[in-house]
C-alpha cells in the first residue's frame, strides 16, 4: 500500500495531507528523528482478509453449536435424532454457502506503508498538529518566525 502525499507550504506553515481511506488514526503512527525526519507509517486491512477472519470464525462458532446441539439432540429418541441431525447438516451446508465470497476484480490496495519527509531547518518541531478525518490525515508544522531584515545605513 502507497498512500497519495501531498506536501504544500505557505508563508506560515508546513502541509502534508495523506490519503489514508478506511484507516482511522489509531492505525497510523508518526515520529520524528534527530535528523529531523517524519515518518508517517501503518497498516491497511484487507476487507477481504476482514470477511474471511469473520467467515471462519463463524464457521467455528457454528461447528460449536452444531456440536451442543447434536449432544442434546441425542437423548431424544432415534426417530428425532436422525431427522435433527440432518436438518442440522442441511443448515449448516447453507451457511457455508452463504459465506463464500469470490472476488472478480480488487482493485483497492492494502498492506503496510510507510513514508519518510526531510522536515526543513526552519520548521518548529515542538508545535506540529495532525488531525485524521474520513481517511485524510493533515499534519500542519509551523515555521519558525525569523526576525525581518532590519535596514541598516552603512558609514
Amino acid at each position: 500500500f502507497n498512500p497519495k502525499i501531498n506536501l504544500s507550504e505557505d508563508e506560515n506553515n508546513y502541509y502534508i495531507h495523506a490519503d489514508l481511506p478506511g484507516m482511522t488514526k489509531d492505525q497510523v503512527k508518526m515520529e520524528i528523528n534527530e535528523d529531523r525526519i517524519l515518518t508517517i507509517s501503518g497498516e491497511r486491512k484487507s476487507i477481504y482478509d476482514n470477511y474471511q477472519n469473520k467467515s471462519e470464525n463463524d464457521e467455528m462458532e457454528t461447528e460449536d453449536i452444531n456440536e451442543n446441539n447434536e449432544a442434546k439432540e441425542k437423548q431424544e429418541t432415534k426417530e428425532n435424532e436422525e431427522t435433527t441431525e440432518s436438518e442440522i447438516k442441511n443448515k449448516k451446508n447453507e451457511d457455508n454457502k452463504n459465506n463464500e465470497r469470490k472476488y472478480s476484480i480488487i482493485e483497492s490496495s492494502y498492506g503496510k506503508f510507510s513514508r519518510s519527509f526531510n522536515i526543513p531547518e526552519d520548521a518548529n518541531l515542538e508545535n506540529i498538529q495532525a488531525k485524521m478525518e474520513n481517511g485524510l490525515l493533515e499534519v500542519i508544522i509551523n515555521k519558525i518566525e525569523h526576525p525581518k531584515n532590519q535596514k541598516r545605513s552603512i558609514q
